[in-house]
């Protein structure tokens, strides 16, 4: 089977790791279904270590690989805005530079897409610590367009990293806006307003570092206030109800205050797991 065109858009940030960076390209390199192009947008002045990477990959790979700096850290959703522009496909799949996609990924979602007769498709994404065969979470998400569309009402209803959409969709909802720290689920709320059916792969074809920092930021006063600023911009569209606009903003100033310490135990949780294996291993 023929498959269509497609850029993957990655964004890269001073925070990221040089080397989770590397696994996240050849992961999209690697493709059973080849990408047209991978547009790296360079949000801000990089480390040297990052801009080895990226120059390394630029170099080796001269026709495939679009670099797009920008001259200051503008953020997620203003350096997506600008990475999508400068893709040449009519379909484009999402990446983070510390993800891995299965070889398979792409080819599973335009199968997924064709058949299912959607704009978007993602899937689960497991989050995994060292390798990935120590999973520490894995965020499943509605398999359908109709469940899609009814869990977006609370949360966001897909996996931005895991998602293959179409270019023309993102277009014309007005495209990747700044909403600090809810960039993805701006997105998802735009295009199901206009319609724009979905669906998601229920098995994980994206596997994610685990990323403490990540997770620090979806902590405390300042995301409380972004989310409740988010919360009442959407109330005001007409997206969410005024019971909606409370019950969220009420949840996200509990969650705000506890995922950093749930998400402590779960890593110290791994980590004695690690250790009682390898104790296993030695004492075998």
């Amino acid at each position: 089977m023929s498959y269509p065109a497609y850029s993957v858009l990655l964004r890269v940030s001073n925070i990221e790791k040089p080397e989770w960076l590397s696994v996240a390209l050849d992961s999209m390199i690697n493709q059973t279904v080849k990408p047209a192009e991978i547009v790296v947008v360079q949000d801000g002045e990089l480390t040297d270590e990052l801009h080895t990477v990226v120059d390394r990959y630029k170099n080796e790979y001269s026709k495939l690989f679009k670099v797009l700096p920008m001259s200051h850290r503008a953020g997620l959703g203003l350096a997506l805005r600008e990475g999508i522009l400068a893709c040449s496909s009519g379909f484009v799949a999402c990446m983070d530079a510390d993800g891995y996609s299965v070889p398979t990924r792409i080819e599973e979602e335009f199968d997924a897409m064709f058949e299912k007769k959607v704009d978007m498709v993602g899937s689960v994404v497991n989050e995994f610590v060292g390798s990935t065969d120590n999973v520490v979470e894995c965020k499943s998400y509605p398999e359908t367009s109709e469940q899609i569309y009814k869990l977006a009402k609370k949360r966001t209803p897909m996996s931005h990293s895991s998602v293959l959409l179409k270019k023309r969709m993102v277009l014309v909802c007005g495209n990747y806006e700044s909403c600090y720290m809810a960039e993805d689920f701006a997105l998802f709320i735009n295009l199901l307003n206009m319609s724009a059916k979905g669906y998601n792969i229920q098995k994980p074809l994206v596997y994610k570092h685990f990323n403490e920092e990540f997770y620090k930021q979806r902590c405390g006063w300042a995301y409380f206030k972004a989310m409740v600023m988010f919360n009442k911009k959407f109330f005001k569209t007409g997206w969410f109800t005024y019971r909606d606009y409370v019950g969220r903003s009420i949840r996200t100033g509990i969650e705000s205050f506890r995922h950093y310490a749930v998400k402590r135990r779960i890593m110290h949780k791994s980590y004695l797991s690690q250790k009682i294996n390898q104790l296993t291993n030695c004492n075998g």
